[in-house]
Formats: C-alpha cells, sequence, structure tokens
C-alpha cells in the first residue's frame, strides 16, 4: 500500500465539492444532479473519510442507502472502488 497515494486520495476525497462529485460521476459514466451531490456530501463529510478504513466505507454506503437511495449509495459505492487497492 502506497501510504503516499492513500493519503492524497483522502485529501480529494475530503475536500470533494458539489461540481467535482458531479464530473466524477458523469466521468464514469453516471448521472447526479445538484441536490444528490449536496446530500452524498453531507454525509461523507460527516466525518474524515480514510479509505483504507473498510469499515468506515461500508458505514458510509449503508447511510447512503438508507438516507438517500440504493441508486445513489451504488454510485458512490463504484466511484469509492476506485480506490479499492488501498482498502485493508
Amino acid at each position: 500500500m502506497n501510504i503516499i497515494m492513500q493519503q492524497l486520495a483522502n485529501k480529494k476525497i475530503n475536500s470533494l465539492t458539489e461540481s467535482e462529485l458531479i464530473s466524477l460521476a458523469q466521468d464514469n459514466g453516471y448521472t447526479l444532479d445538484l441536490m444528490q451531490a449536496k446530500s452524498i456530501l453531507r454525509i461523507v463529510h460527516a466525518q474524515k473519510v480514510d479509505v483504507g478504513n473498510k469499515a468506515q466505507i461500508h458505514h458510509i454506503i449503508h447511510r447512503l442507502k438508507t438516507e438517500t437511495d440504493p441508486r445513489i449509495a451504488h454510485i458512490v459505492s463504484e466511484l469509492f472502488q476506485q480506490y479499492g487497492h488501498y482498502l485493508g
């Protein structure tokens, strides 16, 4: 595991804006509107994300399923999988 890459990924996720999230989703073939992006980031930014903490990532995805909708949780899960090689 490359700790520098993990720190960069954490920093990017923890500072992600709505427009960046929408753009990232579009780059990966998904569509999100501004309200969905705000809902996602409210949950993701509720705590400092560590992509190396598998339990935390699962907790975030679970919250997204219950507090938004399963489609949104699936999109975020797919986006997190980009960093899956950092997960423990």
